[in-house]
């Protein structure tokens, strides 16, 4: 389903309170579609509904439709515990989250790139625009080719980061340098440990194998390092292990996390805690996300400044150094003409 976050959260929103209401799956989708839903939602829930009219489990019909490892996760979760609702409201929740965070970053990097467009047309302006007059189309020409390159060079970096977190959940190297990044790494961290925290929340009320619980929280946290962690958590289990004592060995785990799951294991309240730990690392995200949209915006001001004041700086250093090249071009000029003329009166 390639929607964005914002149309995710509303099209989990419909289904939690369709689910909540006593609808089955393919009722909610049937009343949803004729209530006027965009084309790609009904697209989705056409493909569910025909699914599951063909006999396919829910879990089975959303993967069909091409929804992601977490969406696919919860909503298998909520099917075989007989409680659709509350994983539909997890993911209602999530993408409310990131749809959240998504808007914040955008939102502070817009004075930065009008910024930076200004300091890339000031450095375009020719050094001798202020003696021969400004030739528009040489500084049109320099502004365009400046802007070509720094847009080069933004789609470059994003190609790398993009191939860097296609890469994070699958390897746990990679996900480890991601999240020792400042300010970013943190909030990266967070968002996986929420995602990781909703499914193990889910497949708690699901009553899942505590083995399989490991696992496919592992899997939907998208994060390298999780994965590996529930993987080695989750072959100690199937020796007979317990999870909380491998959970406080395994240092991507908060400490205070491990801490709250080993007692919460121990007193029964395992379901009540993991609900209260994802919502806290959701929590979590937004306010690293915050911060991130103060520090990163500030950070770009203060290079984007610096490049135009050093750009302005060189401008008239250049400017002032031609003034004084034609007049010293000028004066030795003078000069000569006077020594010609002195000596043609002395002969």
């Amino acid at each position: 389903m390639t929607l964005s976050a914002k149309r995710k959260e509303l099209f989990y929103t419909e289904l939690t309170k369709l689910a909540d209401a006593g609808f089955g799956i393919r009722e909610a989708a049937r009343t949803m579609i004729e209530s006027g839903v965009p084309a790609a939602e009904r697209e989705l829930l056409e493909q569910v509904d025909a699914a599951l009219e063909s006999g396919k489990s829910i879990g089975q019909a959303f993967r069909e439709a091409g929804v992601s490892q977490l969406e696919r996760v919860l909503v298998e979760a909520g099917e075989i515990s007989g409680r659709p609702a509350p994983a539909f409201q997890h993911l209602t929740n999530y993408f409310g989250m990131v749809a959240e965070a998504k808007r914040q970053a955008w939102q502070a990097m817009i004075y930065p790139l009008v910024l930076l467009h200004l300091g890339l047309l000031l450095a375009a302006i020719p050094v001798r625009a202020g003696l021969d007059g400004l030739d528009v189309n040489l500084l049109a020409t320099r502004f365009v080719v400046s802007l070509g390159v720094t847009y080069a060079l933004i789609a470059g970096g994003c190609f790398l980061g993009r191939g860097l977190l296609k890469k994070a959940p699958r390897s746990e190297a990679v996900d480890r340098r991601l999240n020792a990044l400042p300010f970013i790494g943190r909030a990266r961290k967070s968002l996986a440990l929420a995602r990781f925290a909703r499914v193990y929340h889910a497949a708690l009320l699901a009553g899942l194998p505590m083995r399989e619980t490991v696992r496919m929280a592992g899997e939907a946290s998208q994060s390298g390092q999780l994965a590996a962690a529930a993987g080695r958590i989750e072959a100690a289990v199937r020796e007979g292990g317990a999870v909380g004592p491998m959970l406080a060995a395994e240092p991507v785990f908060p400490k205070a996390f491990a801490r709250s799951y080993a007692t919460a294991e121990e007193s029964g309240k395992l379901d009540e805690d993991m609900d209260r730990w994802a919502k806290h690392f959701a929590a979590d995200s937004i306010e690293r996300v915050s911060r991130l949209s103060v520090v990163l915006p500030k950070l770009g001001y203060a290079l984007i400044v610096a490049f135009v004041v050093w750009k302005i700086l060189a401008f008239y250093a250049g400017y002032y150094g031609a003034i004084e090249k034609e007049l010293g071009w000028s004066a030795d000029y003078e000069i000569g003409i006077a020594s010609s003329h002195e000596s043609a009166i002395s002969r």
